[in-house]
């Protein structure tokens, strides 16, 4: 075996060296399963999965209120630090997903998808679904913030309120329960 006389044989196994133990060393893991519903909504798990911190032991969700009662709000913990939020309201009709994003949270840099009616960055979105009708003129607003040591991520953050508001659709929310 020849070696090239610009790297000596003891810098070569240095290198070998640290080549194993960068190998050799665990990564940060999810201790916890992820949801695969907030607030009672289905939603993408594989997106979600990469918005949530890189590491933790132990997951919760709370959820406050009702949706047929005008707000609920679910906090997800990952060991004791909130780092999701997810609020939904009943509100007046006429608003905008991105105007409620730049007030609410001061997002200036935000995109748009489904036809405006979602509002999104890497660390918050929006959406509305609009539920006028003959005796109906209000819309159910939706929020979604990330908070440390969760990861922002602008492509996990529109996957994911697009997929939580596709199955809040499906429970026909529009309709107050009795």
């Amino acid at each position: 075996m020849r070696f090239s006389s610009h790297v000596p044989l003891g810098g070569l196994l240095l290198i070998a060296a640290v080549t194993v133990v960068g190998c050799d060393s665990e990564a940060p893991e999810q201790g916890f399963a992820v949801p695969k519903t907030l607030c009672g909504v289905s939603v993408p798990t594989h997106a979600l999965a990469r918005l949530l911190p890189e590491s933790g032991e132990r997951l919760t969700v709370e959820r406050r209120g009702s949706l047929d009662d005008g707000s609920a709000l679910c906090g997800v913990k990952v060991d004791d630090a909130t780092v999701l939020q997810v609020s939904g309201e009943r509100i007046d009709a006429g608003d905008s997903a991105r105007h409620i994003l730049r007030s609410r949270l001061a997002v200036q840099e935000q995109k748009s998808a489904e036809g405006n009616s979602i509002a999104y960055a890497d660390h918050a979105a929006v959406s509305l679904i609009k539920c006028t009708g003959a005796h109906v003129q209000e819309d159910v607003s939706t929020l979604v913030k990330v908070l440390k040591p969760a990861r922002p991520n602008e492509s996990s953050m529109k996957e994911l309120i697009q997929g939580y508001t596709a199955s809040l659709k499906k429970q026909q929310v529009c309709k107050r329960a009795s």
